[in-house]
């Protein structure tokens, strides 16, 4: 064989093995989600809290979670909720339970180590905000602020190795009748940014330590939204947008209805009422592309005292929130369909709803979730989240999630 020709042979073969290399390489990194493009997959997410769980799920006198109650084979991403801002430089983040010298979920970075350790393709992300969380609009207004904050998340991020952030900001620039936290007009365009500084210090961070770190932000389902922000622009700079698809009634409401509704009842009385669906299609409209959009799943339910029985307790008047906060968790609502709450599904809304003569319930349960992935498959989404974890400890809701993309 002619030297020119064993050469070439060997250049072919080094090649080759060069290129499955990379190739193998890359596959095993989308996974982890390291790579360096965004991982092609629906994503399924859970949002898990940092303050107590419900009493009955409570193990061994701990008040917490830890890392044995996670199902992470159902789970992409564990998003850790909350990291506020602290008032006293605006730029720091700190999680309440771990402050004032005598914190209550002291082991909760163990307990996330112990999680990846378990489930090491599982990304387990920080989220920043929440509702009443106050900070955002002052710091994402002023530069060097901006860059202190995202330097301090890319800090947690290597510290605690996390895998990205998700900015829970509620809300820049707000609606027109006002809001709590404070915002401003020129939120518009300091919120993006605020992502476009997070984005490029993560990625000077992942050069450093070979990751690619997620960037996520929870966007209300509401049209009012859309129209205040350039949620274009976001999806441009975030891997997601969380639509959070939940909460459309609830005490502060001035009639009972679905909270979580996939559809509009054109018997609502408010104008034939909100849904998931209106919501989606103004995301879409306003240009957002589908595969940016991770729809929002709700693990709870929204619970009404003096209720009168006029079409099972929809759409009607009530005297005062039932429950101690006017909400529910998955394992109360079992025990209350066991204790002879009965069970309606508006099949126009398509969404459940119990009542017992007084009280009425609207939650979601494996019916609705079925269809919500089905919805979201259909549209093409990037994924589903559920708020949250610690709503249904024992994972049967997020099961029939998970399981039902497959």
């Amino acid at each position: 064989m002619a030297k020119s020709q064993l050469f070439l042979i060997i250049l072919v073969l080094f090649a080759s093995n060069l290129w499955f290399t990379c190739k193998n390489s890359k596959s095993s990194n989308s996974i982890a989600g390291n790579s360096d493009t965004i991982p092609d997959e629906f994503k399924v997410s859970a949002y898990i809290r940092t303050w107590q769980i419900p009493r009955e799920d409570q193990k061994n006198n701990n008040p917490y979670w830890n890392a044995e109650m996670i199902k992470g084979e159902y789970l992409t991403d564990l998003i850790i909720a909350f990291a506020n801002i602290d008032k006293t430089d605006g730029t720091s983040i700190y999680i309440p339970e771990l402050r004032h010298g005598s914190p209550r979920f002291s082991n909760i970075w163990n307990e996330v180590a112990a999680v990846k350790k378990k489930y090491p393709n599982l990304r387990v992300n920080i989220s920043v905000g929440g509702w009443g969380a106050e900070g955002f609009s002052d710091m994402a207004d002023n530069s060097k602020m901006r860059a202190a904050f995202a330097a301090n998340v890319c800090e947690w991020l290597e510290k605690y190795n996390l895998d990205g952030v998700d900015i829970d900001w509620e809300y820049p620039v707000g609606p027109e009748w006002g809001q709590e936290i404070k915002s401003r007009p020129a939120d518009r365009s300091n919120y993006i940014s605020l992502l476009q500084d997070l984005r490029k210090a993560m990625d000077t961070l992942g050069k450093k330590t070979g990751k690619r770190y997620g960037l996520s932000t929870a966007v209300p389902a509401s049209n009012w939204f859309v129209i205040a922000n350039d949620v274009v622009a976001a999806s441009k700079i975030a891997d997601n947008l969380k639509l959070m698809a939940y909460d459309y009634y609830g005490d502060w409401s001035n009639i009972t209805g679905h909270h979580s509704n996939l559809y509009n009842n054109p018997q609502d009385p408010a104008w034939g009422g909100w849904s998931t669906d209106k919501a989606l299609q103004a995301y879409l409209k306003a240009g957002v592309p589908p595969e940016k959009i991770m729809l929002g799943v709700a693990f709870y339910g929204r619970a009404f005292k003096g209720v009168g029985s006029a079409n099972n307790g929809l759409f009607q008047q009530f005297k005062s929130p039932a429950f101690e906060d006017g909400s529910t968790d998955w394992a109360q609502i079992k025990k209350l369909i066991d204790s002879g709450y009965t069970r309606y599904w508006d099949d126009i809304a398509k969404a459940p709803y119990l009542y017992n003569g007084d009280i009425w319930i609207t939650y979601t349960d494996e019916e609705q979730i079925k269809l919500l992935l089905n919805y979201a498959k259909e549209k093409k989404l990037g994924g589903v989240f559920n708020w949250e974890y610690g709503h249904d400890m024992g994972a049967e809701l997020l099961k029939v999630l998970s399981e039902g993309i497959k």
